[in-house]
């Protein structure tokens, strides 16, 4: 069963990506446009994240809202990749590589 997301994740996230493009929080701060610090408040939960300053936060780490929500965005280049061969197989070729990864399970 899938777990929602919650608030702490999404913080996480925000390290994370930050991270991934090698970002520090004073740089990502300043790139939105607030104080030095703002970006560590958000991460220790003292000052609450709008949802205009998460947009410009994944535009400045150059991401789309579906890369930041995927529920393991480690995997979200490798899983984006397999749907597009997935896609441009044949129905046959798909039932044939759903049996497969049926059995992987």
């Amino acid at each position: 069963m899938d777990k929602k997301m919650s608030y702490d994740d999404i913080i996480f996230r925000i390290g994370y990506f930050r991270n991934k493009n090698n970002l520090s929080a004073r740089e990502t701060s300043l790139q939105l446009g607030f104080s030095d610090s703002f970006v560590n408040r958000i991460e220790r939960k003292s000052v609450e994240l709008k949802v205009s300053t998460l947009l410009q936060f994944m535009d400045i780490c150059n991401i789309t809202p579906e890369e930041f929500f995927y529920y393991k965005p480690e995997n979200y280049e490798k899983d984006k990749e397999l749907l597009q061969i997935i896609k441009s197989l044949s129905n046959e070729n798909k039932d044939a590589l759903m049996d497969i990864a049926k059995r992987l399970k």
